[in-house]
């Protein structure tokens, strides 16, 4: 069941329909308000997947496959709006993209559509591990060279995070609770004591507000080393089912012509 939309958030889901003519399908919280570690001043990071009017799929220039960047520049908002086209998500839900995965599983639902209940539970339980695998790692070393030169816990923290997340996809083929401070409660045995404290230290300063300061500690290299490769026949098992994302592709698209 949606949530009670902050007025701040109203304001900004209402900007991006008026100001780019779409009709918003489902919106979440996607960012520390929704993963357990806000600070006092953190703003709100709001997952968005849209549908425009029928006539820009088929014109030149008509399809926006995403919207972020110039939307979020365009005003100053307490809202970082990150924006996808209900085609776009449907090409990123059939790669078990964990952003989108992580958005669809979020616990805080402003907008919500029909059939949204139904791909969340196919979803989470079909994605591919190895895919998840692959963008969890290509996360958690991405930040980590990024963090060589300005570590902060903020960085610090996305470096940790998706590195034990990985390592959990690829263990379990079960989708981790985005809620990074309950899955260090459900999960974290499965881990070296010291990467769990660490993890837990970077949570508590960056709920302090302390997630633009530098890291005390490096980073345990140990935590970022994850194998390029892992064996296919284990791991790439299933995947989320085409014809399932189209169906809740098509109502959404349907519902949202209708608004």
């Amino acid at each position: 069941m949606p949530t009670t939309t902050p007025p701040v958030v109203d304001d900004a889901l209402a900007a991006l329909e008026r100001e780019r003519d779409v009709r918003i399908c489902v919106a979440a919280e996607a960012g520390s308000r929704a993963w357990g570690y806000a600070g006092p001043t953190s703003d709100h990071d709001i997952a968005v997947v849209y549908a425009q009017r029928p006539a820009d799929y088929v014109v030149l220039d008509g399809y926006v496959a995403s919207i972020h960047e110039e939307f979020n520049e365009s005003a100053d908002r307490e809202v970082d709006v990150r924006a996808w086209n209900l085609t776009r998500v449907a090409e990123l839900l059939t790669e078990s993209n964990p952003t989108v995965l992580e958005a669809l599983a979020s616990p805080t639902v402003y907008r919500s559509c029909a059939g949204l209940d139904a791909l969340r539970e196919h979803a989470l339980t079909a994605f591919s591990p190895i895919d998840c695998y692959h963008h969890y790692r290509s996360l958690a070393t991405g930040q980590s060279a990024a963090t060589d030169n300005s570590p902060t816990v903020s960085r610090a923290l996305v470096v940790v995070r998706a590195a034990l997340y990985a390592r959990y996809v690829r263990d379990t083929h079960t989708f981790p609770t985005p809620v990074f401070p309950a899955f260090l409660d459900d999960a974290g045995e499965r881990f070296p004591d010291a990467w769990i404290a660490t993890a837990r230290r970077l949570v508590a300063r960056k709920r302090a507000g302390r997630g633009d300061e530098p890291i005390a500690d490096p980073i345990d290299p140990g935590i970022v080393a994850l194998p390029r490769e892992i064996d296919p026949d284990t791991h790439a098992v299933r995947g989320i089912e085409r014809g399932r994302v189209n169906d809740f592709v098509r109502t959404a698209f349907e519902r949202a012509q209708q608004s």
